[in-house]
């Protein structure tokens, strides 16, 4: 079976130049993990939530001297709104990690393993054409698996 078969055709996008409060409050609204930046028609990378929440996290050695300060919901909060005046294009992944629509599933699952990422944009003709997440990927395997399970093997 190919990715055109269970992509997500409606995607939501963004800019990179948009502010990452901006792409915070979509991927809100949305309720959606991530959102598929674009320049024009151009898919040019991906953002996600978890892009987000590491970077106001702060890293290991900052976290040795900041331990004390990390608890102060004051101190997050400045980390937060520093960061809410970031641009998407500053944390974004890129370049993006593409997929067409008549890639096979299982090699597509196979990419998001190896490249460690949860969804990845389906791109035809240079075109964004969907999205297929990990989670669209084993539901349906898992569903043809068990389709199959009541067949008798040849």
């Amino acid at each position: 079976m190919k990715i055109g078969k269970i992509m997500t055709k409606k995607v939501y996008t963004i800019r990179p130049d948009n502010s990452l409060k901006e792409c915070a409050n979509i991927l809100e609204r949305t309720r959606v993990n991530g959102l598929v930046v674009t320049e024009g028609k151009k898919v040019v990378g991906v953002i996600t939530k978890t892009d987000i929440f590491k970077a106001i996290l702060p890293r290991y050695p900052e976290n040795i001297e900041e331990e004390r300060y990390m608890s102060d919901l004051e101190q997050i909060k400045e980390r937060v709104s520093k960061l809410f005046e970031m641009k998407v294009k500053d944390i974004m992944g890129s370049p993006p990690i593409t997929v067409s629509s008549d890639v096979p599933i299982i090699r597509a699952g196979s990419i998001m393993l190896l490249r460690r990422v949860k969804q990845i944009p389906v791109v035809d003709d240079e075109k964004l054409a969907g999205i297929v997440t990990f989670t669209d990927i084993i539901s349906k395997t898992l569903r043809r698996l068990q389709s199959r399970k009541g067949t008798p093997s040849k």
